[in-house]
């Protein structure tokens, strides 16, 4: 026959288990947890808050791009060198004193002068640079081959120690440019 106290022997209290239970030391803590699982399932629950946070301001510091100044891309252009005035060459008019010039003998001169023919040489195959002023420094504006001749209009004007003279070809005006002393060589005129 069950006994009046059927209650205890069926359902264990907190009394029975001798004051180990309870919500210190090693025994179960609420609803039968040990209190060792709760402090590891905090922990590990608070480095991944952490880590999710971290992740999250990195997320969110790469998704507004870089901090500080933005580079500009800078374009580099070439300014053209201006083109010098081609000046008309005068023409000499006959005096009415004369009335016919004597032909000129062919005669080179010892040296390259203003009115004198000058011819290029020493260049080989690469011919010689006319540039827009006296000086290498100025912008290649054509190149002389080798053999051709030209007027000299004006120099000689001394750069690093070379000597240039302004030319002109006798056929076409518009080559009207300034070329190193050292591969001219004075010839008559043709």
């Amino acid at each position: 026959m069950p006994s009046d106290n059927w209650m205890e022997e069926t359902i264990p209290s907190r009394r029975s288990d001798g004051g180990q239970g309870g919500y210190g030391g090693n025994g179960p803590g609420p609803q039968g947890v040990p209190t060792r699982v709760w402090v590891f399932a905090s922990v590990v629950g608070i480095v991944l808050f952490a880590l999710l946070s971290f992740g999250g301001l990195y997320l969110l510091q790469s998704s507004r791009g870089p901090v500080g100044p933005t580079p500009t891309a800078i374009v580099w252009t070439a300014t053209p060198s201006p083109i010098p005035e081609v000046s008309p060459t005068p023409t000499m008019t006959p005096t009415p004193e004369m009335d016919e010039e004597p032909e000129p003998t062919p005669t080179v001169a010892a040296e390259i002068q203003i009115g004198g023919y000058v011819q290029v040489t020493g260049t080989g195959e690469h011919g010689l640079s006319l540039r827009a002023g006296p000086g290498a420094n100025y912008a290649r504006m054509d190149v002389a081959a080798e053999g051709e001749t030209f007027v000299v209009v004006e120099g000689p004007q001394a750069v690093a120690g070379e000597p240039w003279w302004r030319i002109r070809d006798p056929d076409d005006e518009a080559r009207f440019f300034w070329a190193i002393g050292t591969y001219l060589r004075p010839v008559p005129r043709p």
